[in-house]
């Protein structure tokens, strides 16, 4: 009979095979020309989309096909670093602090 090893056993390398077994990560699916945004000067705009078969993720940036397929692929990049680290910096996974208590209860 074979025991299933607990994440407290398993090396950093294999939690992180195995997240990214469970993730769909994020592909530069497309980048098309497009008209700038409103309030924005120039002709040079596309739009790009990241997709990862769960979740679609649309901007637009300005600048020749080339440099926004880089900037889009490099977006697609880090969050699919956020996603095996489990880290962001806009959602924090610290410990909250605990909740203060009273003296005079006691």
């Amino acid at each position: 009979m074979t025991q299933e090893t607990t994440d407290a056993t398993k090396s950093p390398a294999m939690i992180a095979a195995s997240h990214q077994a469970k993730l769909r990560p994020f592909k530069v699916a497309s980048v098309e020309k497009t008209d700038a945004p409103d309030g924005s000067d120039g002709q040079d705009w596309y739009r790009y989309v990241l997709d990862s078969g769960r979740s679609k993720i649309a901007g637009q940036r300005r600048g020749s096909r080339k440099d926004v397929l880089a900037y889009a692929a490099q977006c697609a990049e880090q969050l699919n670093t956020r996603g095996l680290t489990g880290q962001s910096i806009w959602s924090p996974r610290g410990r909250k602090p605990a909740a203060a208590t009273n003296a005079s209860n006691g």
